[in-house]
């Protein structure tokens, strides 16, 4: 992995969890809508078909809180590596990207010229590639 694939992949990763929780919400949402359960009396087994469906939700649930958790690990993992470069002005340009949608609106949180913004952010990345190069050469 080099430094573009990792500011990309700590980019991504923030939709995806958002989607996952959006996800999540709609499927909660359906498991405690108002018609989950009649008040009247239903045969025995729509009462069933509605209970299976109730724990279907709630598996899916589960299972999207574990994925959320997944990538919020990941993440973190991922941020070590910029957390290992030396420079602390480097590390606050990758933070600037990875938080950005665009590089303009990076440069412009960090509120420096253009020329200066890109020398830095190619600093960064350089930086953030040795410290990536040395992971990987390290024995395990």
């Amino acid at each position: 992995m080099d430094a573009k694939q990792l500011i990309k992949e700590l980019q991504t990763i923030p939709k995806m969890i958002k989607t996952l929780e959006e996800d999540r919400e709609a499927t909660l949402s359906l498991v405690y809508s108002p018609n989950s359960y009649s008040d009247t009396r239903v045969q025995t087994s729509k009462t069933n078909a509605q209970e299976a469906k109730t724990v279907a939700y709630l598996d899916r649930s589960d299972y999207l809180v574990k994925q959320i958790e997944l990538l919020h690990e990941k993440r973190q993992r991922l941020l070590e590596y910029v957390y290992a470069v030396k420079d602390m002005n480097l590390v606050m340009v990758l933070f600037a990207i990875i938080n950005s949608q665009t590089l303009t609106e990076a440069q412009d949180r960090l509120d420096i010229g253009r020329s200066k913004f890109f020398r830095e952010k190619k600093q960064a990345m350089n930086a953030l590639d040795e410290v990536l190069n040395q992971t990987e050469k390290a024995p395990a």
